[in-house]
């Protein structure tokens, strides 16, 4: 994600920013420096765990800019030395932990004079400004639900710190918000289907991830904010939990879970104890209804197959409330079905993301702002997308989805089979600058 925020920086950040690019692993630090091709960049070695040499690294800083994961581990001592520095922090926190945390230190480095720009990516960060979107057009709020999807991108090899993060997230409690406050939450207990182009018949997962906090700590107002993540195919989902659970429950360490997700995610043998620990965990997803047999034995053959599935993806938002007295439910999504879009990769939906919110940080969209400041609590909506347009590669096409309204269906709010029924084009009076940005493939 940061080489692909590096790389929009590269192209579209003004030319009198220095870039002073900081890693453990000197080759990645060598490659950064290369994406700029001229002096805006340098580079050195940088144990951000070594409290000295990391205060000696902010030091000087405007802005510090944290692209190292997992955040319930990195964010906080960056976040400090930021702070020491009086400089502005800004990051893609997608830990629930890390999140709080920021809320929990805003007094601090308001004080110092500090922003701290936290979860500015595509989730959490795309899935606050669509929520921030529908949440303005409604007169009340009662829910939030905002969702993402990532796909099958053929054989990847990720980052450890990547792996660890979807490891964290996939079993245990985390931290959501029910009828009005924080409450403890298990994460990927608890499932639901969404109306999204071509995904309508996959399983989303309540997972653990930093929007409910975010949200909620936001918007007060709403009762219910519950993040819905999901990996295409659906057999995945089982795999993550069975392997996260088993991790838990301490029948496989730490090290050895994250080297089985790394090796199995870029297509290398894998341990086959942990094998079997992912396999109950699709079992499970039988027993429970989530998919079928045939999803299970498909899933198999295109493991033996070496055969990629469609690459599906999604970052989307639902909010429940009423407008001029009557009940409404407003969807919104970013539309990554054209075959050759970019934002299918969630490097680059990322990466394009944090390049948007980090330009509209540098020229002043927040300008006088302090403490913690949450994607919706400064990014305008409309102002936003233009900026990512800008910011995204070729062949996105017209990404941005239509607001979808319908009267929210009787019976329990979440895991709705009728999910995909009902809806309509909304139209709310927007005014010109409000409409959703067009995009020509040709332009450079």
């Amino acid at each position: 994600m940061t080489q692909a925020f590096l790389r929009a920086m590269a192209q579209a950040a003004p030319k009198d920013l220095r870039f002073d690019l900081r890693d453990i692993n000197e080759e990645a630090v060598h490659t950064a420096v290369g994406l700029f091709g001229d002096e805006r960049a340098t580079g050195s070695r940088l144990d951000l765990f070594d409290g000295a040499e990391l205060h000696a690294a902010a030091s000087g800083a405007a802005f510090v800019v944290n692209g190292a994961g997992p955040f319930h581990l990195t964010a906080e001592p960056v976040r400090r030395a930021a702070i020491a520095a009086r400089a502005d922090y800004f990051d893609i926190d997608d830990d629930v932990e890390s999140a709080a945390d920021a809320l929990a230190i805003s007094d601090l480095a308001e004080a110092a004079g500090s922003a701290l720009f936290v979860g500015c990516g595509a989730s959490p960060g795309l899935t606050n400004v669509l929520a921030l979107d529908l949440v303005r057009r409604l007169d009340e709020v009662a829910s939030i639900d905002v969702a993402w999807c990532v796909g099958d991108e053929g054989p990847v090899e990720l980052g450890r710190s990547v792996i660890a993060h979807t490891l964290h997230m996939g079993a245990g409690d985390y931290v959501g918000w029910r009828d009005g406050g924080p409450v403890s939450r298990r994460s990927f207990a608890t499932t639901r289907r969404l109306p999204l182009p071509g995904l309508k018949r996959q399983p989303f997962y309540e997972c653990a991830h930093p929007e409910p906090v975010m949200l909620g700590s936001s918007f007060p107002e709403a009762r219910d904010v519950t993040c819905w993540g999901t990996l295409h195919p659906s057999p995945l989902n089982g795999v993550l939990r069975g392997v996260a659970e088993a991790e838990r429950a301490g029948r496989i360490d730490t090290e050895g879970a994250i080297d089985f997700l790394r090796a199995a995610i870029a297509g290398r043998p894998t341990d086959r104890r942990a094998e079997k620990l992912a396999i109950d965990g699709v079992k499970r997803q039988i027993r429970a209804g989530e998919i079928s047999r045939a999803d299970y034995w498909l899933f198999v053959l295109n493991a033996l197959l070496k055969r990629q599935y469609p690459t599906r993806a999604a970052t989307a938002a639902l909010v429940r409330g009423t407008k001029e007295g009557e009940p409404i439910e407003l969807l919104r999504y970013i539309d990554s079905t054209p075959p050759d879009s970019p934002l299918k990769q969630m490097e680059i939906a990322t990466g394009c993301a944090e390049a948007a919110f980090f330009l509209e940080a540098l020229e002043g969209a927040a300008k006088g702002r302090r403490g913690c400041l949450f994607p919706e609590r400064w990014v305008d909506p409309t102002t936003f997308y233009r900026r990512l347009d800008s910011c995204l590669p070729p062949g996105a096409g017209d990404w941005l989805g239509p607001i979808l309204a319908r009267t929210p269906p009787g019976g329990p709010r979440r895991g709705s089979e009728d999910s995909a029924s009902g809806w309509r084009r909304f139209s709310d009076e927007a005014p010109p600058e409000a409409t959703p940005p067009s995009r020509s493939d040709e332009e450079p």
